[in-house]
């Protein structure tokens, strides 16, 4: 196909496909004359799964190219299951944090004022070393998710009530974690060390996924439901 019949199936302009080539995110394509070049299937799957790498888990693309590359030999069905294996790599690629409260809101975005509220609300916590706060890369995406939702217009200028909602939310989540780690010590008490690190962390993935599936689930089904009289 050629680079504008891409773009329309990608949603992704001409001039930002050109920006992946020329940025190595995506191999080169076959040349069909000195103005022409011939893309195939690969490079619609490949461009999804460079905007889902950047919307849905906030990765920069030096690390999408890193994950390009280290699948570039892959076939779309290899591009398919790095997805249903629900993301698994990602803690590879995710980082261990920043340390200290200035570099955690550069890595964020976000306003200093909204720190203690976040931390306050239990959407944020920081460990201690060496006097200094460390930030998770979960704290980061954390973080990252509420100066989205802010742009995108759920805040309190629209009428919504984030020191409500938002603890809720945190607090509920604490409690569900804390329900399945505890039960999955219970089953996994005589495994060997390494046979239950392994399963945790494809549990602790899975749970994630399956978290945010139920999610839209259950907001879909409520969505539909008939106005009550």
């Amino acid at each position: 196909m050629k680079i504008s019949e891409l773009a329309r199936r990608t949603d992704v302009p001409k001039q930002t496909i050109h920006y992946y080539i020329r940025s190595g995110l995506l191999p080169k394509p076959r040349k069909l004359g000195s103005n022409s070049a011939d893309y195939d299937e690969s490079y619609v799957e490949r461009i999804r799964l460079i905007k889902e790498l950047q919307n849905d888990f906030f990765l920069p693309l030096p690390t999408i190219k890193k994950i390009m590359w280290e699948n570039r030999s892959a076939s779309k069905m290899a591009m398919l299951k790095l997805r249903t294996e629900y993301f698994r790599p990602m803690e590879h690629y995710l980082g261990t944090g920043v340390k200290g409260d200035e570099a955690f809101l550069k890595a964020t975005s976000l306003a200093a004022r909204w720190l203690p509220i976040l931390k306050e609300f239990n959407l944020v916590s920081s460990q201690q070393e060496n006097g200094e706060n460390v930030y998770s890369q979960d704290d980061i995406i954390v973080a990252k998710v509420m100066v989205n939702m802010a742009k995108l217009g759920i805040n309190r200028a629209n009428k919504f009530k984030p020191e409500v909602t938002l603890p809720m939310l945190a607090n509920t989540f604490k409690e569900v974690a804390k329900d399945l780690i505890e039960d999955f010590r219970r089953a996994t008490g005589d495994m060997k060390p390494a046979e239950r690190e392994e399963l945790a962390l494809r549990g602790h993935e899975i749970m994630g996924v399956l978290c945010y599936h139920l999610y839209r689930k259950y907001a879909r089904e409520y969505l539909q439901e008939k106005p009550r009289s």
